[in-house]
């Protein structure tokens, strides 16, 4: 296997400005996607992370790829682990998205249609929350790309508040939030025994102060 160039680090301060422009195309994205009530997929989280992320890469291909095993990219063959909790291997990265992307497009089915009858506000927004916990601990227990995923995750979560209705929660996605709240209830979200429930917790706050706002 060849040296592979490294991606952990934060990006300089002259290559922060190239993330956000990406990101802000990714906002674009989501508005119009939800105007057309077009359901969002791994495809498009693909496409996006190479146009956040391919103009600051160490490795050009390192934008827009799952970590998996690819003759042609051989440095994407590689595990990862945040806080010392390991992401899903990188073998069964790409059937894990696709699996994720069918089952998310469902997720999003049947909460259209359990929300086209009659509830309650705090029904709703349990809903919602539960959606947007279920897309959230799956994405970040599989952890797909080499570097990102924080960033694409917290767009997908903008996506899903967007498409109901409310305020995108994360308007500075390129920001890891800095409550303690997010970062535990991220990391009980992988490893082998995941806990949904803090990241549901949490959303499920943050839907309630986008609901108020």
């Amino acid at each position: 296997m060849p040296a592979c160039p490294p991606w952990f680090q934060a990006e300089r301060d002259d290559q922060l400005p190239l993330v956000v422009a990406g990101l802000a195309e990714f906002y674009r994205f989501i508005i119009a996607a939800c105007k057309k009530r077009y359901i969002v997929g791994h495809g498009d989280i693909k496409t996006y992370h190479e146009k956040v992320f391919k103009k600051v890469v160490p490795l050009g291909y390192y934008a827009g790829n799952y970590r998996s095993r690819d003759q042609a990219r051989p440095c994407l063959a590689q595990d990862v682990q945040v806080d010392g909790v390991r992401g899903e291997a990188f073998l069964t990265v790409p059937d894990s998205m696709r699996d994720f992307s069918s089952e998310l497009h469902d997720l999003v089915v049947r909460t259209d249609e359990y929300l086209q009858q009659p509830v309650s506000a705090t029904e709703r927004a349990q809903a919602i929350a539960q959606l947007a916990a279920v897309a959230m601990g799956r994405f970040i227990r599989i952890h797909p790309f080499l570097n990102g995923n924080g960033r694409m995750v917290r767009m997908l979560v903008n996506y899903i508040f967007k498409r109901y209705g409310y305020p995108m929660p994360f308007n500075q996605a390129q920001i890891r939030p800095p409550e303690n709240e997010y970062a535990l209830a991220s990391s009980k979200s992988m490893g082998p025994a995941p806990d949904p429930n803090p990241l549901y917790v949490y959303l499920l706050r943050l839907v309630a102060r986008a609901a108020s706002s």
